[in-house]
């Protein structure tokens, strides 16, 4: 269950205070139903109330998904300082991690890169440079080392292409396990997959009916542990309806239940083509994780504006390819109906609403990570 705070849930109900979320999970047991945060910059705040919900259950699999570094980057500032966010997170992750011993704590996402235009080695890059900032966190709040990687989650996206997705998870992994060994730890990556937001079309939306289901094989064929798939109407709608939840939910389902997609242990392995695109993903990746803690670490690069410089120009390149026909959309590029496309929904003021109690100091500031759609660069 992803309960998503200060927006909407995939009940349709708002969750903006204590009330909502106590009612939203009032009956759900909590022991045996995993949920999910999904709070932003109510990081803290929502972990509170998941806290109080679960009534210390040390047998709860709760993923309270603490993430401010992903709030920072896709809003482009942060109510106090980032360094202090991220400290106050570690504290009082560090205090649940002995109530809840079966929950994970933080999620170290590389979505916001993937969703403003990033190449899969960029988001891989970002996953584990926040994984990093977060494990260091964790153990200045007073957990271990293996304690504190065993707590993080891997947050990426996946995508209807199969030799772009599958390979994606499997570099994951062996840039977490080389990053995870430096520290003398040998804990395994958990991944979270949510099928990409930018894939999405206005035009013929049915077509995405489609490309979340390639989305959700690919996540299961590369060994995601969670997978969330979004509604087909979610680029016209901020709110899609019961019959879009319910062929999302139906998805995924079918895919698990009758596909049996996760009875097989890696099931692209061996195979030459993914084999070699999943290690040359996982070397570029390094690189670019290593040219992020060169430069001081996640926050850094983010606040230097020098991350934004290069998703932009993987967003330039995408573009490019698009116009010249190298990656085409079904419903856009190809096959468009005849039907005029509608117009966009106004996209939310992310830089203002609720969030958690601040850090001392002044507002962290970065150039933020827009979240775009493909289909906008194609037209």
């Amino acid at each position: 269950m992803l309960v998503r705070v200060e927006g909407r849930d995939h009940a349709g109900i708002r969750v903006g205070s204590a009330q909502d979320f106590s009612r939203l999970v009032d009956g759900v047991l909590t022991d045996i139903a995993p949920i999910a945060l999904d709070a932003g910059p109510m990081g803290r705040t929502a972990a509170s109330w998941l806290d109080a919900a679960a009534k210390a259950s040390p047998s709860a699999p709760l993923a309270f998904h603490l993430d401010p570094l992903s709030a920072f980057a896709t809003a482009g500032v942060f109510a106090g300082a980032i360094d202090g966010a991220i400290a106050d997170s570690a504290r009082l992750a560090a205090r649940l991690a002995d109530i809840y011993p079966l929950a994970s704590l933080f999620l170290a996402s590389g979505r916001v890169a993937h969703e403003a235009g990033g190449t899969p080695a960029q988001e891989i890059a970002m996953a584990a440079a926040a994984a990093l900032t977060y494990a260091k966190a964790l153990t200045e709040a007073g957990l271990t080392m293996a304690e504190a990687w065993e707590r993080i989650v891997l947050g990426l996206t996946a995508e209807a292409e199969p030799l772009t997705a599958i390979p994606k998870l499997r570099a994951a992994r062996l840039v977490w396990a080389r990053l995870t060994g430096a520290c003398g730890v040998a804990a395994p990556a958990r991944i979270e997959a949510r099928a990409s937001g930018r894939m999405l079309t206005r035009a013929d939306p049915w077509t995405n009916l489609v490309r979340l289901t390639c989305a959700g094989f690919s996540a299961a064929t590369g060994g995601a542990d969670a997978i969330v798939l979004g509604a087909h109407s979610e680029a016209l709608e901020p709110t899609p309806d019961a019959a879009a939840l319910r062929l999302a939910r139906n998805a995924q389902i079918i895919l698990m239940e009758e596909a049996h997609l996760g009875r097989v242990d890696d099931p692209a392995g061996g195979a030459w083509a993914f084999e070699t695109i999943s290690q040359d993903l996982a070397r570029a990746a390094w690189g670019r994780f290593s040219a992020i803690e060169a430069q001081g670490g996640l926050v850094a690069i983010l606040e230097s504006g020098v991350l934004a410089e290069q998703i932009a120009q993987a967003r330039e390149a995408l573009t490019l390819d698009l116009a010249e026909g190298r990656q085409r959309i079904v419903g856009v590029t190809d096959f468009a109906p005849a039907e005029e496309v509608p117009a966009a929904p106004p996209a939310p003021d992310l830089s203002a609403g609720p969030c958690d109690p601040p850090a001392p100091g002044p507002d962290s500031q970065c150039p933020p990570l827009r979240p775009i759609r493909l289909e906008d660069l194609a037209r």
